[in-house]
């Protein structure tokens, strides 16, 4: 089971939930989902089914925190057997029945039968600063990354200690957040379907490492300019996977603007289609620097109601797990400060008369793509 989104925690005490999108970078805090303020990691995600939100378990000292995104509900259990850490690293196993949960280099790491709420004893993990780790969606191995070194790492339960060296030197060195306290470390990692691995660091570095054969690239691929936006604040886990997409990751965010044109019922499906035209220009968002753009994507939320579709011409457009995607064709040169328009027609199904007389557009964005 997948998703479009994963889940990061952030904040070393009074801890958030973020949703975050690694192939474009799109990251918004869960609004619903209250601070836990002694915080909390070791996070793993427990699937529900295609169209629902999954359950997010962490773990808080002695106690299981249960997130439950959209409800909107966390609730904390005191856990037979679970001592009262620190705790770094944290995945749902792959039937979703237990989280597996690390603590220091030479104490045992603890499986914790979340229906039961009983812990049980594995092996140490061994030294060094990861601070979390995702099965492999094909192999079912657990992977983490050293921030010191940005050694690829195996974590083999059955081990002692667990921790074993796949491939020296494959990711940078892990960067600290400007929060007090934070570790250099790579605090949230996490797959897609296919086996593309993702690693982000305290800082909010992002990064990819093709895992989808059996052999291990000799570098990562740093993604985008930035960082993922979370201000000061230190991120602490991560857990989830995404359903792959055949489009690049990028988070060079350029300049994307709206205007609403129209209205009007449609037959089939039953509902409403819009008209916006977006215009981009070949600036980027956050330095106001102007830039030559050859290829890019814009984004934005979509429902996921049967029939809903975005299209416009001169773009591929995909739609997947409430967003989507609307990539340039071959090279669109747009020239540094320049701007052009698209059309874009959003279907989406219901009552006419319950539907808003303009689609909110949430989530609208566009980006930069790599041109090589």
């Amino acid at each position: 089971m997948a998703h479009r989104k994963v889940y990061l925690a952030v904040g070393r005490t009074h801890t958030r939930i973020y949703r975050f999108d690694p192939i474009d970078g799109d990251t918004r805090v869960v609004e619903n989902v209250r601070p836990y303020e002694a915080g909390y990691t070791a996070m793993g995600a427990q699937y529900r089914g295609d169209d629902t939100e999954p359950l997010l378990l962490a773990v808080s000292r002695n106690k299981l925190i249960t997130i439950d995104v959209a409800a909107g509900t966390l609730k904390e259990q005191v856990i037979d057997g679970l001592p009262d850490g620190p705790w770094f690293d944290g995945d749902m196993d792959p039937d979703g029945k237990t989280l597996f949960a690390v603590s220091n280099p030479g104490t045992p790491s603890y499986a914790i039968d979340v229906a039961a709420g009983k812990a049980t004893p594995r092996n140490a993990p061994g030294g060094g600063r990861w601070d979390d780790f995702a099965y492999h969606p094909k192999n079912g191995r657990l992977y983490s990354v050293e921030g010191d070194n940005g050694d690829l790492l195996l974590i083999d339960p059955s081990r002692q200690p667990m921790k074993t060296v796949l491939k020296q030197g494959v990711f940078p060195s892990a960067q600290a957040s400007t929060a007090a306290g934070s570790r250099k470390a790579y605090s949230a990692t996490f797959f897609d379907q296919d086996g593309n691995f993702y690693a982000v660091d305290s800082a909010g570095n992002v990064n990819h490492l093709d895992l989808t054969t059996a052999t291990i690239p000799d570098h990562s691929q740093r993604i985008g300019r930035g960082r993922v936006p979370v201000g000061n604040l230190e991120i602490m886990n991560g857990a989830g996977r995404i359903t792959p997409l055949p489009v690049p990751p990028s988070y060079d965010e350029i300049t994307v603007t709206k205007k609403f044109n129209r209205t009007w019922e449609n037959s089939e499906p039953r509902g409403r289609v819009y008209s916006f035209d977006l215009t981009l220009t070949a600036v980027s968002k956050d330095s106001g620097t102007a830039e030559d753009v050859r290829k890019f994507r814009i984004s934005f939320d979509l429902p996921t109601v049967k029939g809903a579709k975005a299209e416009a011409s001169g773009v591929e457009v995909i739609a997947q797990d409430g967003k989507a995607y609307l990539s340039s064709v071959g090279d669109q040169f747009l020239a540094a400060g320049t701007s052009r328009p698209i059309t874009v027609l959003i279907t989406v199904p219901g009552d006419p008369a319950r539907l808003p007389q303009e689609y909110p557009l949430d989530g609208l964005r566009a980006t930069r793509l790599p041109s090589h």
